[in-house]
């Protein structure tokens, strides 16, 4: 299950990384936050939650991205993540 996500994060990532003169990765735009707040949210919360908290609000700060969900009408929380400009997942926690 592992490795599917992997491929899916590298498949939403790959097409459209360039790469600069120096060799490192330019940075992940926010489309592709996206994507990979959604496979990210899935992994750890499960598919109910990751689609009962869209739209998703996403915010640049410096160079990361910090994603959260839409609280839900009930009782409950929303997940907050953090991803690196390079699409790495930093932090992902959820509210009670």
């Amino acid at each position: 299950m592992k490795i599917h996500h992997w491929l899916l994060t590298f498949m939403f990532i790959h097409p459209s990384l360039a790469v600069s003169a120096d060799g490192s990765a330019q940075p992940v735009t926010e489309q592709q936050v996206l994507r990979l707040t959604e496979i990210y949210v899935t992994q750890h919360y499960g598919e109910q939650t990751a689609q009962a908290q869209k739209p998703y609000r996403v915010k640049k700060d410096g160079k990361h991205w910090i994603i959260s969900g839409k609280p839900p009408k009930a009782l409950g929380g929303n997940f907050r993540a953090v991803i690196g400009a390079n699409g790495q997942l930093k932090e992902i926690t959820h509210s009670k």
